[in-house]
């Protein structure tokens, strides 16, 4: 009877067991590096000058408003929308990513609000909203607007999915603001 050995012993058996292990873990380590910003962190960034312009047309429409009696209705409509944008785009930046979200500065009616019904208040003290020159006039408003309602539409072709349908809905709605309610 003819005897085979096996060259594998139990301790070669056990080292390259060993091998494979460390060599899993080494590349599990290395593939878990950072590699930058997610699609969502990308996406939720991308929203945040629409809802910083949002913030900051509500509080040039609420600030004028006292200063122009023919259109005070109509700013108030305008402030009511734009806080309104500023509140859906908050959203949907906090479910993308929280951090981004901090970004934005505060809305100008009470912190966790829609705005409702209140009484304007003052612009917000705080974050990138309260650096836009103070508008003067209704056209003015409408140049602020016009250009808000740009930008969302850029955003929404370069965005996908819900992102891209948000702004092209806010960027569809300043416009009508723009010829509606300020025309």
């Amino acid at each position: 009877m003819c005897r085979v050995t096996s060259p594998l012993t139990r301790r070669t058996v056990l080292r390259g067991g060993l091998a494979v292990t460390a060599g899993t873990v080494a590349l599990s380590a290395i593939s878990a590096c950072d590699r930058g910003p997610t699609a969502d962190q990308i996406t939720a960034a991308a929203l945040v000058p629409l809802a910083q312009a949002a913030l900051a047309d509500q509080a040039a429409a609420q600030s004028l408003a006292p200063r122009t009696p023919d259109y005070t209705n109509a700013l108030g409509v305008v402030a009511s929308q734009r806080g309104e944008h500023a509140r859906a785009l908050r959203e949907e930046i906090t479910r993308l990513d929280q951090e981004t979200a901090d970004r934005i500065g505060t809305p100008a009616g009470q912190p966790g609000t829609s705005g409702g019904a209140s009484a304007p208040t003052p612009p917000p003290s705080t974050g990138p909203v309260s650096t836009i020159p103070e508008v003067t006039s209704v056209t003015d408003l409408r140049g602020r607007l016009s250009h808000s309602a740009r930008t969302a539409g850029e955003a929404a072709g370069a965005l996908g999915g819900y992102a891209a349908g948000l702004a092209g809905a806010v960027s569809a709605s300043v416009t009508s603001m723009v010829e509606v309610q300020l025309g």
